[in-house]
This record gives structure tokens, sequence and C-alpha cells, in this order.
């Protein structure tokens, strides 16, 4: 019961367009599942605006970029991006568009 309340709610944010600005064009169907590769071009995206904030953030407190931040910060944002949606987005995402494509195929 509260997996299907958390489901609902992640849902419930995802059908927000502001949530989803400014790849609102990325956003499949309700009855559509998030593909891998979906996901990774949304974590990318998502990831790099993440990289940009947190090398500017390096930037401006230590008055230079070390060698290797710009790889580090976005290897970081990458991966924290791709599993915070991996865990959350796509799999409540999948689970609503399977029962909404099973719903729709006992109506017809």
């Amino acid at each position: 019961m509260a997996q299907r309340r958390f489901e609902d709610r992640i849902n419930a944010l995802s059908d927000q367009d502001w949530a989803w600005w400014p790849l609102l064009t990325l956003r499949p169907p309700r009855t559509q599942a998030i593909s891998e590769a979906r996901l990774l071009l949304i974590a990318l995206l998502f990831g790099g605006f993440c990289a940009l904030a947190g090398l500017l953030l390096v930037y401006l407190v230590l008055g230079e970029l070390p060698p290797d931040a710009g790889a580090a910060v976005a290897a970081a944002c990458l991966a924290v991006f791709y599993l915070a949606l991996r865990f959350t987005l796509f799999l409540c995402w999948n689970r609503r568009a399977g029962r909404l494509a099973a719903a729709a195929a006992e109506r017809d």
C-alpha cells in the first residue's frame, strides 16, 4: 500500500509540465513506458545542467578548477541523476504504463 502511494505521488509530480522543463518533449504518453535510452538521455541532460552548476560552484569557491574537476563533477552528477531517476521516475512511470496498457487491452 505504501509503495503504491509513493508511486502515485511520483507519477503525480512527473505528470506536471514544469517538472520536465526544459525537456517536455522527452516526456512520453502515460501509457508508454520510458526506455533505458530515454532515461539515459534525460539523466545526461539534467546531469549536464547540474555539472555546469557544480563546476561554477567549485570555481567560485576555489578560484580555479582543479585539473580533473570537470570529469569528476560530470561523472558524479550523471551517476546521481541516473540512479535517482532509475529508482523513482523510471520504475513508477513504467509500472503505471503497464497497468494502463493492461486496462486498455481488457477494454478492447
